[in-house]
């Protein structure tokens, strides 16, 4: 499908398509996820472990889309073309899969936050909130339909939107800041010890994987590139602004509340 010049994406929004994808449901939960599996040293290392190869999957995505610029389908289109129909099938409809999840329990999440105000959406599991939810879902769609740009204008908005209460936290969370509270919270209630910490860390790194799923957001939208190596760069700005962003919140709430609390979030 060809794309006409005024289609095409600059590096802002793509980096803004990487952002928005990979902020959702699960990082507003991240403080108490964490708090139920370690404490501030476990998810140090966590951070890091997971971080550095999300790093290094940023760096493949960058170097794909510099050798490989005919690949321009999405992610899956890697796999096609390393591994055949078959497994790249397979990976589209993985990727289909993990996006249906995602938007699922961002809305989800939104409903039942609504639901503390409107009681027909309960937790965000009733009929109320499946069928406003879905409304709000299509009217996405049927705007992403009108083209690219806008759907990269709406990407931007959504984007901001999932920002400003994370940035607002860290603000709030560093004014509150207790570092009697942080101290005790750095071996997780645990006495120290290896064995501890080894099983604090194997216990987050799910959680801390699971909250990178939308790194490749520049990729799916690579043909709308206004250069290609933006796709690479894009990834890997959006990439390191996110794990900024999901580090401070984890790390900071440990200063707020003690682990016991913040389970209870």
């Amino acid at each position: 499908m060809a794309v006409t010049v005024d289609q095409k994406l600059p590096l802002t929004a793509l980096t803004t398509m990487v952002v928005g994808s990979m902020i959702g449901a699960g990082v507003y939960s991240l403080s108490s996820n964490f708090a139920q599996a370690t404490g501030v040293m476990g998810a140090l290392i966590a951070w890091v472990i997971a971080g550095g190869g999300m790093l290094m999957l940023a760096f493949v995505f960058q170097t794909l889309a510099s050798r490989k610029p005919e690949l321009d389908a999405g992610i899956f289109a890697y796999a096609k073309a390393g591994f055949g129909d078959y497994l790249g099938f397979l990976s589209a409809l993985g990727y289909w899969a993990s996006a249906c999840m995602g938007n699922t329990s961002y809305w989800v999440l939104v409903k039942s936050t609504l639901g503390a105000y409107i009681p027909a959406f309960g937790e965000g599991n009733t009929v109320a909130a499946i069928v406003v939810s879905s409304i709000g879902l299509w009217c996405f769609h049927l705007l992403i339909l009108r083209g690219v740009k806008e759907a990269a204008a709406l990407n931007r908005l959504v984007t901001i939107a999932k920002i400003i209460p994370l940035v607002l936290f860290i603000i709030f969370a560093i004014y509150g800041f207790k570092a009697d509270i942080f101290t005790f919270n750095i071996w997780g209630a645990e006495l120290p010890s290896a064995k501890a910490l080894f099983s604090q860390v194997r216990a987050t790194m799910l959680i801390s994987v699971f909250v990178f799923l939308g790194i490749e957001g520049a990729s799916v939208y690579s043909r709308y590139a206004k250069k290609r190596e933006d796709v690479g760069t894009a990834t890997l700005l959006g990439f390191l602004g996110v794990l900024c962003l999901f580090i401070m919140v984890s790390i900071l709430s440990y200063g707020i509340l003690l682990k016991p609390d913040l389970v209870q979030l």
